[in-house]
């Protein structure tokens, strides 16, 4: 019980989460309702997906958990470090099983360099400045075109994918600012390590003021409805502000985690924001 514990927390149940509610929000921008056992498969899919990502950077990344999160299942001992690989493996396979009896060319396009970008991001681009924060932005993007590919329109899921891509992007520097003391242990190269705390922390705010205006382009040019803007301003945009004032005078180890936990909470309001741009 304690094994499958550790494997059910390694594959970081909010993500999951997270990934099955923006494969729901994605059916309700089609004029017919997709087939249910459509969307279980959508929501089965970037599960699997999400889970193996998660448990192969858990797995490339023991000694910097050992440090910066000695509480994740391989550092706490709940899952071994060979055990957390070949779950990985298991759950890309399942995944991707899961794909024949609705896949096509353009689905099994996406899949592919989903797999791509999630094996490289752990292996290789997650130590390297920025470029590392833009693969994983671009991933959890993707979950939303995914899910319109598969439910017959790849076009449906660019704008909720863009919002998204900015959203992650923010978060995964803020979450680098905070790991800089395991991550300089182990060599890595993140942008706040290659380019400074002060650096990454404009780039923070400056990238939370591209955001938010983005944020407002879906209203401007008609694809979200009214119901979208007041929800995205108050609930999205308010909390982005916060943490770009309170990063601007505070890009402590402390606050910076703080923020990241903030930001990861403020997904799910963006994710109703963009459920209510269908009215």
């Amino acid at each position: 019980m304690k094994k499958l514990f550790g494997l059910f927390k390694l594959m970081r149940p909010l993500n999951l989460f997270q990934g099955a509610i923006a494969v729901l929000v994605t059916t309700t921008f089609f004029p017919q309702m997709p087939a249910w056992w459509q969307i279980l498969i959508g929501i089965g899919i970037v599960s699997c997906y999400s889970g193996a990502g998660n448990a192969l950077n858990d797995f490339c990344d023991y000694q910097i958990d050992c440090i910066n999160r000695p509480n994740r299942p391989l550092p706490a001992g709940l899952v071994k470090r060979s055990t957390a690989l070949y779950f990985a493996i298991i759950l890309f396979i399942v995944g991707s099983l899961l794909a024949i009896p609705v896949g096509s060319l353009g689905l099994f396009l996406i899949m592919a360099l989903a797999l791509v970008l999630l094996t490289t991001y752990s292996l290789i681009f997650k130590r390297l400045p920025f470029l590392g924060n833009f693969v994983v932005a671009a991933i959890l993007g993707m979950a939303f075109i995914f899910s319109a590919t598969l439910f017959g329109d790849w076009r449906i899921g660019l704008p909720p994918a863009f919002l998204a891509f900015g959203f992650n992007l923010i978060r995964e520097i803020v979450k680098d600012m905070q790991d800089v003391q395991g991550d300089e242990a182990v060599g890595a190269r993140t942008l706040p390590i290659k380019c400074g705390l002060k650096t990454a922390r404009s780039f923070v705010v400056g990238a939370i003021i591209i955001l938010i205006i983005g944020t407002i382009i879906p209203y401007w040019t008609g694809i979200y409805g009214k119901y979208y803007l007041w929800a995205v301003l108050i609930a999205v945009n308010i909390p982005l502000l916060y943490a770009a004032v309170s990063i601007y005078h505070d890009y402590s180890s402390q606050n910076c985690g703080r923020l990241a936990r903030l930001l990861k909470g403020d997904v799910f309001f963006g994710l109703l924001a963009i459920y209510l741009g269908r009215f």
